[in-house]
């Protein structure tokens, strides 16, 4: 299974060759907490961190606030906003605000998961938004009664207003794998990798991450 993993994963990388990119590798640190509202209604709030690749001093600060509807055990619908801030810079504010579908169906151990998004980013003193609509494909496989389940995933970044036509700015692939500890607490450790066609001033080309996430 790791074989076919990794195969998988580099197979994807050679398909899109990188155009432009920050040098170096980035990291981010996030904390997850989310919960029931009422009924079918959850919330979830995330702290994300992402210090420069020097690690003298903090970079960004992605802050997000969401409420989600489950539609059926396995769909699940959401809107929410970030708030994008650089360390020192507060002209490179940026306000986000989106709006998404995920579904997801399992097939023994594995699970293949399916996300649309689309955000809208204003950034501080641009009179027009950057519009993305974003295609999230994960395969996934649940290792027995370990607690373990490593992923895969791929995801392009489609900008929807370039010149009215839909052009791919940017293609996320990662690789990681998440950690229950228990019932409300999971860890997640996972590699990025991006093809740019645009300069991104958050992403590195290279990314690591841990997530702690805990359900109320």
């Amino acid at each position: 299974m790791q074989v076919i993993i990794r195969c998988f994963f580099f197979f994807l990388l050679l398909l899109c060759p990188p155009v432009s990119a920050m040098d170096g590798t980035g990291i981010a640190l996030k904390v997850s907490l989310s919960g029931k509202i009422y009924k079918r209604f959850s919330f979830l709030l995330e702290e994300d961190i992402r210090p420069r690749d020097d690690f003298k001093e903090a970079g960004w600060f992605l802050t997000t606030g969401e409420i989600n509807y489950r539609i059926l055990p396995n769909l699940r619908a959401g809107a929410g906003y970030m708030s994008l801030v650089r360390y020192k810079a507060s002209e490179e504010v940026r306000n986000r605000y989106y709006l998404y579908a995920s579904g997801s169906h399992r097939f023994g151990a594995f699970k293949i998961a399916i996300r649309e998004r689309f955000q809208s980013t204003y950034k501080r003193g641009c009179l027009h938004p950057t519009n993305y609509l974003r295609s999230m494909l994960t395969l996934s496989c649940r290792i027995a009664s370990s607690g373990f389940e490593p992923f895969i995933y791929v995801e392009p970044f489609n900008n929807v207003g370039y010149n009215g036509k839909m052009r791919a700015d940017k293609i996320r692939y990662s690789a990681g794998c998440d950690y229950r500890i228990n019932a409300q607490n999971t860890l997640q450790l996972y590699y990025r990798y991006h093809t740019f066609n645009v300069y991104d001033p958050i992403n590195y080309r290279h990314g690591i991450g841990l997530t702690y996430s805990h359900r109320f």
